[in-house]
């Protein structure tokens, strides 16, 4: 996948776990439904357990994605002191 040059990678991580907030609350409502409904039959308990499995890939999705957000909050940072130091030669020049 090519990423524009000068993209804020951090708001694109916050765009994707914003999107999965919404995932998780609309599977936390079906949930709900489902635990009030009571007896779902076959297909309401397959549903339900699939809404469990996702919620658990979301989870481990969220873990990669704050593990790249620290990464790429640590190539932002040495970028900024980097810059810094430019102009700090630039300036004693």
């Amino acid at each position: 996948m090519d990423y524009p040059i000068g993209m804020d990678h951090l708001v694109v991580l916050r765009e994707k776990i914003e999107r999965l907030r919404v995932e998780i609350a609309q599977i936390h409502e079906l949930n709900k439904q489902h635990r009030l409904q009571g007896r779902n039959g076959a297909e309401g308990e397959v549903a339900h357990v699939r809404r469990q499995e996702r919620l658990e890939a979301i989870q481990q999705e969220l873990v990669q994605l704050a593990s790249l957000g620290r990464k790429v909050r640590s190539v932002e940072e040495m970028k900024e002191r980097h810059r810094f130091r430019l102009h700090v030669v630039k300036k004693a020049s």
